[in-house]
């Protein structure tokens, strides 16, 4: 099992960036190019980077095994005391016990041949 630190891809520090679409498309590029390596053969990659879904922004975490995305989890509450303003960016995870498809990006299909996750 390999666990990366929250917002991985993209770093934590891109404050008002996660408002802009780019930075949720260079995320998903960094994806790609980690599924066309044997980077997840065979051990367990939990990576943290930021999700649009529905056209709200998510703060998550990719489980990917053997080059295929297997679960993508919201964060179910955010930080926002002290130093940190998560609800500036992201909202949370609001249905705690369902899933929902998520329809990957054209990117992520051609390499995995996944549809959804």
């Amino acid at each position: 099992y390999r666990l990366g630190p929250e917002l991985e891809i993209s770093g934590y520090g891109c404050e008002d960036h996660f408002l802009e679409g780019d930075t949720f498309l260079h995320s998903w590029q960094c994806i790609a190019e980690l599924l066309k390596t044997d980077a997840t053969d065979d051990i367990l990659c939990d990576i943290g980077m930021p999700i649009s879904h529905k056209n709200v922004r998510y703060n998550c975490r990719i489980f990917i095994l053997n080059r295929k995305i297997i679960v993508i989890r919201p964060k179910l509450a955010l930080a926002d005391d002290g130093n940190y303003r998560e609800s500036r960016w992201f909202t949370s995870w609001q249905h705690r016990y369902q899933t929902e498809d998520y329809y990957l990006p054209g990117i992520i299909r051609n390499i995995t041949g996944q549809q959804t996750v």
